[in-house]
């Protein structure tokens, strides 16, 4: 009887064949659930391995397969380069889930001079992805145009105004900006401005219809100067609160795009001499930890960013290897509408009171030459 191999050797297929007395190909099958193997050696076999601690080879087990286990996650362009805090969280979830399944994370940037596509289609051709996920959707988006073609899994975080052929994961951003005007007009507010995002992504253009849509319902007049689209960055943010500053009937409270603007526009109400909270409320949408950091708490309109990662993973997984296994592009996708769930913290609350001013002199108390009251 052959001696069983020690823990502290290397095991590969062909020390553990040898010790059951089997062939590599048997053995290989078996590890891999292959039907022309008897249930009975299946079980010999992973027996075998997990007592001699056998651990298979990723390179290895993926040419098995045929199946290229990296998700391709190429980064938007964007102008500056600047750190998108929820894609962040997007991608720290993303590669928490593909490790999970034992896949792998490649992301890449978008080089000066290309497109997300051009970037997309170097590396379908190149091999090293075995899907996408995609997020910030355009309106109109090319990638998804070319993905639809390229036949290679792919789920979106977000979704197109034509969805209905690919798989998807969204927040329902217009119910959510719903839901916020909602909150604030009944603190009493009825002058609210809103910064919005490019309408070209279709995130942004769901918002901006939420606030319109919710603005006609209560009532509330959106004035000429309360509506700033393209605010995507701090600095932006903070150009659009001076003017809304300048405006001849001030607003009471924003309502900005995301977490980043949102705070963004926290600063700019501070830097001049604004009290957030009491003389102009502000609410966000994304529920960044950042949003709780800062003075006062953000209110925000939250989703579960990382959450979101994890589930797009997940169904990327499966539809990689529901599409392995049919040898054909999946039938049936994945489309999953999540909900927002207000924050409340200490940037938004009631309007204040307005100061009594031109008060009718006759109702006024008098005080006569020897200091009584007339």
């Amino acid at each position: 009887m052959p001696r069983a191999p020690q823990r502290s050797e290397t095991m590969s297929i062909a020390r553990l064949a040898k010790h059951l007395g089997l062939s590599e190909g048997t053995v290989s099958r078996a590890l891999n659930n292959y039907p022309d193997i008897a249930d009975k050696t299946i079980a010999r076999v992973r027996k075998a391995a997990d007592e001699l601690g056998y651990r298979p080879s990723t390179t290895a087990r993926r040419l098995a397969r045929g199946v290229v286990e990296t998700i391709g996650f190429v980064l938007p362009a964007r102008h500056g380069h600047q750190i998108d805090p929820f894609l962040a969280e997007i991608l720290d979830g993303l590669a928490t889930e593909l490790a999970l399944s034992d896949w792998d994370l490649l992301v890449a940037a978008v080089p000066e001079g290309h497109d997300e596509v051009e970037v997309m289609d170097r590396l379908i051709r190149s091999g090293k992805v075995g899907g996408f996920v995609i997020a910030r959707t355009r309106r109109h988006d090319p990638r998804i145009d070319y993905l639809r073609k390229s036949h290679i899994p792919f789920v979106v975080q977000g979704r197109t105004e034509d969805c209905d052929d690919y798989a998807w994961l969204d927040i329902d951003n217009e119910k959510a900006f719903v839901d916020a005007m909602d909150h604030l007009v009944g603190l009493g507010h009825r002058k609210i401005a809103y910064l919005g995002g490019d309408p070209d992504l279709n995130y942004a253009w769901q918002r901006r219809s939420g606030y319109l849509s919710a603005a006609k319902t209560h009532g509330c007049d959106v004035l000429d100067g309360y509506l700033h689209d393209g605010i995507t960055d701090e600095m932006a943010a903070r150009h659009a609160v001076a003017d809304l500053l300048k405006h001849p009937d001030r607003p009471t409270a924003i309502l900005c795009v995301t977490d980043a603007v949102a705070i963004g526009a926290i600063h700019a109400l501070a830097h001049a001499g604004i009290t957030v909270g009491e003389e102009i409320s502000v609410i966000g949408f994304d529920g960044l930890p950042m949003g709780e950091a800062i003075h006062p708490g953000l209110t925000t309109m939250s989703q579960a960013s990382y959450q979101v990662g994890r589930a797009v993973g997940r169904i990327v997984v499966a539809q990689a290897n529901e599409t392995k296994e049919a040898n054909a592009p999946a039938s049936e996708f994945s489309q999953i509408l999540w909900e927002a769930t207000l924050t409340i913290r200490g940037s938004a609350n009631p309007p204040a009171p307005k100061p009594v001013t031109n008060a009718n002199p006759a109702s006024m108390p008098v005080t006569n030459a020897k200091g009584g009251i007339s």
